[in-house]
């Protein structure tokens, strides 16, 4: 008897069985992927679990490669020690140190002698505008203003037309020694003082007569306020009892009818101290100019201050007992040679005006050491005079960036102001200090216990819930997995069978 076998298969059911199975399968991987990918990019960004790994370095190829045998700690480059010239090194045509304190002079070299200020002229200009103009007042750059500078001479970089506030340039005129922001302020002054007190005459006053008996010149600037700005000038230095100095301009461009010494100009600077905006603007290292018509957006220029010493107070020397270099100004023309007048304080509180002169042109480069070495000179005898602490810390402490490892911080910076002439005899009465613990002492003191390192679970909490609830899904999916795979073996054995008709 012939049967007729016919045999059916659960395939339908099976393939939908499979693709769930597959399915599953890629949920598990899916769920592997995320737990893995954050756990190796937190690791990868632990320095923790990084720092054992061997270092890279770039090779020729720009491929990074294992060099366990580097050495990357420092081999000591930085700066090297220099040496400051004796007081007798140095060369200049003149120098004054003055204690503004006791109002005594400390060591001085031909302070009478005639010299060119250059752009030290710059310290009577900005304090005739801060006793004649308001800062905040807009002011608007006059073509006479421009046209009155010289060619490749140092310039703020205002236009003519500009309009800013007086404020700016102060500091334009006083950090980069802006001939352009000079004239302005010149002009400017010359424009108050004929509102405040009256026209002024249209020259200025004939300097005094040459010692030689020769008469003295006509003044060549007529009609203009430059030329009235210097009759202000030199009003104000005969005012301050200065007899040998005698300015033609605002900025200390070369004239042979302007002129100084280093006394007198130690003088004007006395004078400028008693502002404290003064004080403000030669303190300052750098200044970024506000926007305005000409310039408009915040900070168009950065500008610094000429005075090294500044930055770099360090090269005066723990021994000197200066504990900070306040501010100052530079000079600098072919005629003239360089110089710089600066106010320093002495740990002892005196405030301690130096001003040298006709550094000459050749070894300009000279005058940040050069200077350095007189205004330690002066420190140190005004320390011998008057061997009391009054003031912390030392210009040490305010070392630049790039100074020797063994000319580091001694102590506590220095809380300095600049006193008025009325607060003499205050600022000379002893006080007791506490001495801030020198290099030697701070390294021998007991360090701090470190705290101890975190673990990985106290670092990364949140990181650690998600992998515990990540991993208790994957083992979730697992045990359904193995389950749906044993259904499926089962009925595959019962799957195909025979039916017979």
């Amino acid at each position: 008897m012939n049967r007729n076998i016919r045999y059916t298969s659960s395939g339908r059911s099976g393939m939908i069985r499979r693709t769930r199975w597959q399915g599953m399968l890629s949920l598990l991987l899916a769920a592997l992927l995320v737990l893995i990918l954050p756990l190796n990019s937190l690791l990868a960004l632990d320095p923790e679990t990084t720092a054992s790994g061997d270092q890279a370095v770039a090779g020729e190829s720009g491929e990074s490669k294992n060099a366990p045998d580097v050495d990357y700690r420092s081999k000591g480059v930085g700066q090297q020690e220099m040496e400051i010239p004796s007081l007798d090194k140095v060369q200049c045509a003149s120098y004054f140190c003055y204690d503004r304190t006791t109002r005594q002079v400390i060591i001085a070299k031909d302070e009478n002698k005639k010299v060119f200020p250059a752009s030290m002229t710059k310290i009577l200009t900005l304090a005739l505008a801060l006793e004649y103009l308001d800062p905040h007042e807009i002011i608007t750059v006059s073509k006479t203003a421009m046209d009155a500078t010289t060619p490749n001479s140092t310039m703020m970089g205002v236009v003519a037309g500009e309009e800013l506030e007086a404020n700016e340039l102060y500091f334009g005129m006083m950090l980069p020694s802006g001939n352009d922001a000079a004239n302005v302020l010149a002009e400017e002054i010359a424009k108050h003082y004929n509102a405040q007190k009256g026209a002024l005459p249209t020259t200025t006053p004939l300097p005094t007569p040459p010692a030689d008996g020769s008469p003295a010149t006509e003044d060549p600037n007529k009609f203009t306020l430059i030329g009235q700005f210097a009759y202000i000038a030199n009003m104000k230095i005969q005012e301050l009892g200065l007899t040998n100095s005698h300015f033609m301009n605002p900025n200390g461009l070369h004239n042979d009818r302007h002129y100084t010494t280093s006394h007198d100009l130690a003088m004007m600077f006395d004078y400028a101290l008693n502002f404290e905006d003064f004080c403000t603007v030669i303190s300052a290292p750098t200044h970024f100019f506000k926007a305005d018509n000409k310039h408009p957006f915040d900070g168009w220029k950065k500008v610094s201050n000429t005075n090294h010493l500044l930055t770099d107070p360090y090269m005066i020397g723990m021994d000197a007992h200066c504990a900070q270099v306040f501010g100052g100004k530079t000079g600098t023309t072919k005629v003239a040679g360089t110089g710089m007048t600066v106010l320093t304080i002495n740990e002892n509180g005196h405030e301690i005006i130096t001003c040298v002169c006709g550094i000459p042109y050749d070894v300009a480069d000279h005058q940040t050491v050069y200077i350095a070495a007189i205004v330690r000179e002066a420190n140190l005898k005004c320390w011998e005079s008057d061997p009391v602490h009054r003031v912390d810390g030392n210009v040490i402490d305010n070392r630049g960036y790039n100074s020797p490892k063994e000319q580091g911080p001694s102590g506590s910076k220095g809380n300095v102001t600049v006193s008025s002439p009325e607060s003499t005899e205050e600022t000379l009465a002893p006080t007791e200090t506490t001495q801030a613990p020198s290099v030697t002492e701070a390294s021998s003191v007991t360090p701090a216990p470190q705290a101890e390192k975190k673990g990985f679970m106290e670092k990364h909490p949140v990181l650690v819930i998600v992998l515990a609830v990540l991993s208790t899904i994957v083992v979730i999916m697992i045990i359904l997995t193995i389950i749906s795979v044993s259904r499926v073996k089962k009925r595959r054995k019962t799957g195909i069978r025979k039916v017979r008709f």
